[in-house]
């Protein structure tokens, strides 16, 4: 006879059933997860300079894509280079430098292709973009390195006098990426001892170079200015040849009236740069001057005391008892998920709002500034989703400390600033729509936001560390030559850009 159902079998506890509904539960969600993967080459992409190129991705098993979320984004900021989502790109996050120059190729999405066209290929487009997969159940992405090159114009050798028993010899040549070397070698392939090798970059981010050897007689046969691009791993020729008179037949006299209509060629034009120098000097310190008793009157009566909003700070954040500064740590604390607290990335909120009028408030950086550290200081409209794992540029207003520089952070234009300020003024003027930054040492200005989209909505205070070792402070007006002028009104620059801020260093959203 059979036993009774449940006889003859030990009935699991409610512990061990817990236990198997856990391993349950983690088996389906590895499985679930198994069923997308993004795949890119194991292998960097090369492109020119001027040309298009196609970003490949795909996912794994082969999907159709059309429905997905599909993002490439840049860095660790994650500035958006195209969004995709349910049939329509998305441009609202999309990063400047790269307007009306990508496209998703649409063809491929029903097999599970990603792929990204970007046209008219810029040194700036040099270095790695991510792939980035997601739907409701699903997430996954791809790292793409983009080696960008640019081979230079014909190189241009000329003789440059003669010099320590020789003729010098330049060679120049421009339009190259990245930075090539350049090197000397005569007709037998021996290499030259020269002056070191200078460069300059332009507008496109092109490298232009020049490098100058001193030839004496014992040089036989043609010379030759080498180009070699390790990049490419190719080199370029360019010979000249010296007649031999100019090394024995030289005449002391000739030579001696070269020398003077030289020198007297330099003297010329050495007094005109010094004079053209001197008056463009003259006019920049008139024009800092207006500029900076302009911000002695102004930034005073526009001070607000900011303090930090403990509830909208990541997890790793520690805002002190104060509300006055902010340090990050490597373990996350305790805290209330709620939605009011950022997810990603590192960041936190002033607890003041802005609608109108203009606001300046301090902010100072304690600690080593390394290559390695990053921070970021600005505002933000308060309605700024606090949860985006791809961070969204739009809406916030900010400038950020990363390898060394300063920068915009909607784009990799380095500020030329030695040594880069650790205490900045953050000036929002909510009736012109502007933010600026001050150097909080010398009432230099650092940047300028122009025509800011606040659209009607609150501004906050908006602060970012992306590494540890620092400590991001506010601080009362500290800056002592910012005192207002006598007489109780304020001078204005030459050609203001807007009532809060002068022109040097503006720039559009």
């Amino acid at each position: 006879m059979g036993l009774p159902w449940g006889c003859g079998i030990p009935s699991l506890t409610g512990h061990a059933k817990g236990l198997l509904t856990s391993l349950v539960t983690l088996l389906l969600l590895q499985l679930g997860s198994a069923q997308l993967r993004v795949v890119g080459p194991d292998y960097p992409l090369t492109a020119t300079v001027g040309q298009d190129v196609v970003l490949r991705c795909y996912l794994s098993p082969q999907r159709d894509a059309r429905s997905l979320e599909v993002r490439w984004i840049r860095d660790e900021f994650s500035e958006t280079v195209h969004h995709y989502r349910n049939g329509e790109d998305l441009y609202g996050e999309q990063m400047g430098a790269y307007a009306g120059r990508t496209e998703l190729l649409r063809d491929g999405l029903s097999a599970g292709s990603l792929d990204l066209r970007i046209t008219g290929l810029r040194p700036s487009d040099d270095g790695q973009y991510i792939c980035i997969v997601k739907d409701a159940d699903v997430y996954d992405k791809a790292t793409v390195d983009l080696e960008m090159s640019a081979t230079g114009a014909d190189s241009h050798l000329s003789l440059r006098g003669y010099e320590a028993g020789g003729v010098r010899v330049l060679c120049q040549s421009a339009g190259w990426y990245p930075l090539p070397q350049l090197l000397w070698r005569d007709a037998r392939g021996q290499h030259l001892s020269s002056d070191p090798q200078t460069h300059s970059q332009d507008q496109e981010g092109l490298f232009e170079i020049e490098g100058a050897v001193i030839v004496t007689g014992s040089v036989e046969g043609p010379l030759s200015c080498v180009v070699r691009s390790s990049h490419l791993q190719q080199e370029w020729k360019y010979s000249l040849h010296i007649a031999a008179p100019f090394f024995h037949n030289a005449q002391p006299l000739i030579v001696a009236l070269i020398l003077v209509i030289v020198l007297f060629v330099v003297f010329i034009g050495l007094s005109v740069y010094l004079f053209r120098k001197q008056a463009a000097q003259s006019r920049e310190l008139e024009k800092k001057a207006a500029e900076l008793a302009w911000r002695k009157c102004l930034l005073p009566q526009n001070t607000v005391k900011v303090t930090l909003d403990p509830h909208t700070a990541h997890p790793e954040l520690i805002v002190s008892e104060d509300h006055r500064s902010v340090r990050r740590e490597s373990k996350s604390q305790q805290v209330h998920n709620s939605q009011d607290r950022f997810k990603y990335p590192c960041c936190v909120l002033g607890h003041e709002e802005f609608r109108e009028g203009r606001h300046c408030w301090e902010v100072e950086m304690e600690g080593e500034l390394e290559n390695e550290s990053c921070w970021a200081v600005g505002v933000t409209r308060a309605s700024v989703n606090k949860k985006e794992k791809i961070y969204p540029q739009n809406g916030i207003w900010a400038v950020r400390y990363q390898q060394g520089q300063l920068m915009p952070l909607t784009s990799q234009i380095h500020l030329p600033l030695s040594p880069v300020p650790t205490r900045i003024w953050v000036c929002l003027d909510c009736t012109q729509q502007q933010v600026s930054f001050i150097n909080a040492d010398n009432g230099v200005e650092i940047f300028t936001f122009t025509a800011a989209s606040f659209n009607g909505e609150s501004i906050r205070p908006w602060f970012c560390l992306g590494t540890e070792g620092i400590q991001l402070c506010l601080r009362d007006s500290t800056l002592q030559t910012l005192s207002p002028a006598p007489g109780g009104s304020c001078p204005s620059p030459d050609t203001p850009a807007s009532p809060l801020l002068g022109p040097a260093g503006a720039a559009q959203e």
